[in-house]
This record gives C-alpha cells, structure tokens and sequence, in this order.
C-alpha cells in the first residue's frame, strides 16, 4: 500500500515538472532567414523570464540600436515576444523550444512587411 502510494506520489511530480514551461533566460543568438530561405540578418536577444513574462534587450546586426524586448512563455514550451526600438522600429518572434531549451525555431515578422522564419541557440548551462 505505501508502495503504491509512493509510485503514484513520484508519478504526479513527474507530470507536474514536464508541463511547467522551459526557463528561456539567457542570451539566444538568432539567424533570420526570409520565406525564400536566404538569410536576412542575425540578432542577440537577451531574455529574462519571470514566470511566463519575458523582458530583455535585443540588438539586430543591420539595426544600430539596442530594442526593448518583452513577451511571453507558456507552458507548451512556446513563446512570443517583440522587439520595439526608439526609431519606429518593431519586431515580432513566436518560437517553440526544444526538449534540450537550448535551440529554439520559429517566426518572425516586421511592420515593412518583411517576414520569414527564424533559428536560435543558447550556450548550455
């Protein structure tokens, strides 16, 4: 009886740590791809994660400013998030992490329209 008390005990743990989302804080280096494939620019994104929110800083290589970043997690290892600058400039990523949260894929859009998909990657810990 204790036995399966335990079991069933361990079992809920496990469930209850695979449905929190990923902590994506860190620093990601992004390379953005259009929709043909060529490759449109690469950007660092800083992110810190309370919760489900997110905040950072973001640099694209072709932009000479520091964007503001803030967005959101869920717990299907999901994420959203835009980067604003002071020049009008605006940003918007909606990316799923992998099983590892150290590579992330997605997409990207900005209010030109320019759009297309993006790869990113983070050191491990």
């Amino acid at each position: 009886m204790k036995t399966s008390l335990l079991i069933g005990s361990l079992m809920l743990t496990l469930v209850v740590v695979t449905i929190r989302a990923a902590d994506v804080s860190g620093v990601w280096s992004l390379r953005l791809l259009t929709i043909e494939g060529e490759s449109a620019a690469r950007a660092t994104v800083t992110l810190k994660q309370d919760g489900e929110m997110l905040t950072g800083t973001c640099v694209i290589d072709q932009i000479d400013q520091e964007l503001t970043v803030a967005g959101q997690v869920t717990s299907d290892n999901t994420l959203a998030w835009r980067c604003v600058g002071k020049e009008s400039f605006e940003a918007s990523f909606k990316g799923t992490i992998d099983s590892t949260g150290r590579q992330m894929t997605g997409e990207w859009t900005t209010k030109a329209p320019t759009q297309g998909r993006f790869k990113a990657s983070r050191p491990g810990k």
